[in-house]
């Protein structure tokens, strides 16, 4: 890959990006640029993120991984549209079909306030990270769950070769108008940073991990999802990455997906959460 690289970075707008209630809506298939459909409640700990700037700016869309009862991750990003801090946000925890209001288990969560990583950087994307607290205690269901941070014993971790997992309703292909309806997941492998950063001409910024599969990548609305790999010995899903950047085409297919690098920004975490590492 050479020339300059250019990155969709906003989260999904209604003005750009379509919501579709119909399972059917963008494909036949359930295989497509965006992975494969989720089993119900597989990933208890995913999030949907609606957000705007007061009550009545542009409605953006996002993913975001639960941490902890009253703590969502997700990306910086994801909490500015237009240059402005958005300071209206609700959560969508236990939802696998987006549209479906009485979704059994599904519980819907005001975020009462935002805490962006102090070191974010809008131009270079470095720790692309926030932190949204709720403003209601979640109870933790079969359909709501917290989601492992890493050990902190691997902070040194590449995770390179580590089969891992991404996930959320974004766009279901390049050229589609509207989010999925449903959850998608996409299975790729974690590669090395020297090899990612050499296909993004050595463009991204540090604390980054990458994932790549032949078939399928992010795409415009997974932005702030998250990316986990099984730990076999202590048999737990683990949080390695939150979904950053997005291919100016609109889907990483064919491009490694970015994500931050979560076990680098773990005292961060601990100190604004409390939660234990």
């Amino acid at each position: 890959m050479s020339g300059k690289i250019i990155f969709l970075i906003l989260p999904v707008v209604l003005s750009a990006t379509k919501f579709c209630a119909d399972e059917s809506c963008g494909s036949s298939s359930q295989r497509i640029g965006a992975g494969v459909i989720t089993e119900r409640n597989s990933r208890p700990f995913q999030v949907a993120l609606y957000s705007r700037v007061g009550t009545t700016g542009e409605l953006g869309f996002c993913g975001g991984a639960l941490i902890d009862q009253q703590w969502v991750l997700t990306a910086a990003h994801c909490c500015f549209h237009g240059g402005q801090q958005v300071d209206n946000v609700q959560a969508i925890l236990g939802g696998h079909s987006l549209y479906d209001r009485y979704e059994n288990g599904r519980r819907v969560v005001n975020v009462d306030s935002i805490t962006i990583h102090p070191d974010w950087d809008p131009d270079t994307f470095a720790h692309d990270l926030a932190l949204l607290h709720l403003a209601n205690t979640v109870q933790i269901t079969d359909m709501i769950d917290v989601v492992r941070l890493p050990y902190g014993t691997m902070i040194a971790a590449n995770f390179a070769g580590q089969g891992a997992t991404a996930s959320g309703w974004g766009i279901a292909a390049e050229g589609v108008t509207f989010i999925s309806p449903t959850l998608r997941q996409f299975f790729m492998t974690v590669m090395t940073d020297t090899l990612c950063n050499s296909l993004y001409a050595n463009m991204l910024p540090p604390n980054t991990v990458c994932g790549f599969s032949v078939t399928s990548g992010t795409c415009k609305g997974d932005n702030g999802g998250p990316l986990t790999i099984f730990n076999n010995a202590t048999e737990e899903t683990i949080l390695i990455g939150i979904t950053s950047f997005i291919d100016l085409s609109g889907c990483n297919v064919g491009v490694p997906s970015v994500f931050t690098r979560v076990q680098m920004h773990l005292n961060w975490i601990n100190e604004v959460t409390g939660v234990p590492l």
